[in-house]
């Protein structure tokens, strides 16, 4: 598959000149999975928006003056800068974007360029294109022969932001309303980007449908196949069930993994498929011991949050070949008790196999938690400092995969206090009474200087 191995960025509010190395050390190949973390207002969304952009333009057409800019990703700016995107195969790819104004900005290679105009040099020292306007524009199909991104095909962006404007979530009071007529148009028609969030629960709800009806449509040219007339019902299940999954049991797999921890799972035996074109489908979780349904809004924010996105992007590669996938997930462990955050990345890895059990997908995660990225390799883990004259820079992370989580946040995360105010004054506390405890003579006064350092030793687990 294509992926991203390097991204330059000039020019750009606090990214001033800073170079992002996607790849391995030692064999120089792209990485499957990246983590950024850094503190607030460093970039590290803004660089998750920025990949995003680079690939929805890619998928588009570089010149899309004529949509709706809020249709693209893009960015404001007073000023003109330049971002260097390096494939896996050394192909750049150059966005552009002239000063001060938002609908021009465009992603070229080189090549590209110059077969759209002989006239004008995009790569000059300001990054203006003069002309954009008068560009010749050709078709492209002719000219995205290395990296186009198609729709109906094994091309695959899911974009999951920390938040969004509305959470429909927690408006669920049954299940997310939708209907078999609004879905049907994903048999035929799947779109390429998808926007994995609590507004698009519904979209969730959409893809189910449309994979339970297609499953259907699938049953019935299976068994009606030439070489399967003559075979026995018994066969004939057995053949397709190996071949089509069923998408509620494959998600029930899924979920009841997580929910188990709460003493929770997937109903299965309750699931109601929709028939006529005004039908939901209804699927919902139950205790696992009494068997008592619990409806989504009682479920707590983040299990509710979690089984949903988790479900949402399983769903998007379920019996799919994805030979081009790029996920973007900006903290993840977003409502999550901690417990859920160890096993994390194995669940991501899981579910983004298709139906090869290939994963052909670059990850790129955004996170302020040491649990996370402790999950990663050192050099997986993009660390975003703040530089003396007031630019980012970037450099890998330094801590192994699987270390204690209070090692990332001292080595990675740069936090050398990892107590709060009350804990310090405590440990100056306990610093003091074996200073005193050395100076005293009477036998009593050390038994009761010892018992008080050994009371606070054992509370905040100083080492004697």
């Amino acid at each position: 598959m294509m992926k991203i191995a390097k991204i330059r960025i000039k020019g750009f509010q606090q990214f001033k000149d800073i170079e992002l190395d996607f790849t391995h050390p030692k064999t120089g190949e792209p990485l499957d999975k990246i983590c950024f973390i850094g503190s607030n207002g460093t970039g590290k969304s803004t660089i998750l928006n920025f990949i995003h952009g680079f690939l929805f333009r890619r998928a588009l057409h570089p010149f899309y003056t004529a949509l709706n800019p809020t249709e693209v990703p893009s960015f404001t700016s007073n000023v003109s800068y330049k971002i260097d995107i390096i494939m896996a195969n050394n192909e750049k790819y150059s966005w552009v974007h002239p000063k001060g104004n938002i609908r021009r900005d465009i992603v070229f290679t080189e090549k590209e360029y110059n077969d759209w105009s002989k006239d004008n040099n995009p790569l000059d020292n300001e990054y203006t294109l003069d002309s954009v306007d008068n560009l010749n524009k050709p078709d492209t199909d002719e000219l995205f022969n290395s990296f186009k991104l198609n729709s109906n095909s094994s091309d695959l962006i899911i974009n999951i932001p920390s938040e969004t404007k509305e959470n429909r979530y927690v408006q669920i009071n049954d299940v997310p309303i939708t209907n078999l007529n609004e879905s049907i148009g994903l048999i035929n028609n799947f779109p390429l980007i998808h926007e994995v969030s609590s507004e698009k629960i519904e979209d969730f709800w959409k893809v189910l449908i449309a994979l339970i009806k297609k499953r259907e449509n699938e049953r019935i040219a299976f068994e009606t196949a030439s070489q399967n007339i003559d075979k026995s019902k018994r066969q004939l299940i057995e053949e397709f069930d190996k071949i089509y999954p069923e998408i509620m049991d494959k998600l029930s797999e899924i979920w009841n993994k997580i929910l188990a921890k709460a003493n929770l799972e997937l109903d299965t035996e309750g699931v109601r498929n929709p028939i006529q074109l005004t039908d939901n489908l209804y699927a919902y979780i139950r205790t696992k011991d009494t068997k008592e349904r619990i409806s989504y809004n009682r479920l707590s924010t983040g299990i509710r949050n979690f089984i949903f996105k988790i479900g949402h992007i399983y769903s998007l590669y379920f019996n799919r070949e994805i030979k081009r996938g790029f996920l973007l997930i900006d903290e993840p462990e977003n409502s999550l008790y901690p417990d859920f955050l160890f096993d994390l990345m194995e669940i991501y890895d899981e579910i983004v196999k298709d139906k090869n059990g290939e994963n052909n997908t670059q990850m790129f995660f955004a996170t302020h938690n040491p649990i996370v990225a402790a999950q990663f390799e050192p050099h997986e883990r993009i660390i975003l400092e703040w530089h003396s004259d007031g630019s980012v820079k970037a450099h890998k992370g330094t801590a192994p995969a699987g270390d204690d989580p209070n090692d990332l946040l001292e080595y990675d995360f740069a936090l050398k206090n990892l107590m709060g105010k009350k804990g310090r004054e405590m440990w100056d506390k306990y610093v003091d009474l074996k200073k005193k405890l050395i100076r005293t003579q009477g036998t009593n006064e050390k038994i009761a200087l010892a018992e008080q350092i050994s009371k606070i030793g054992n509370a905040y687990n100083f080492s004697e």
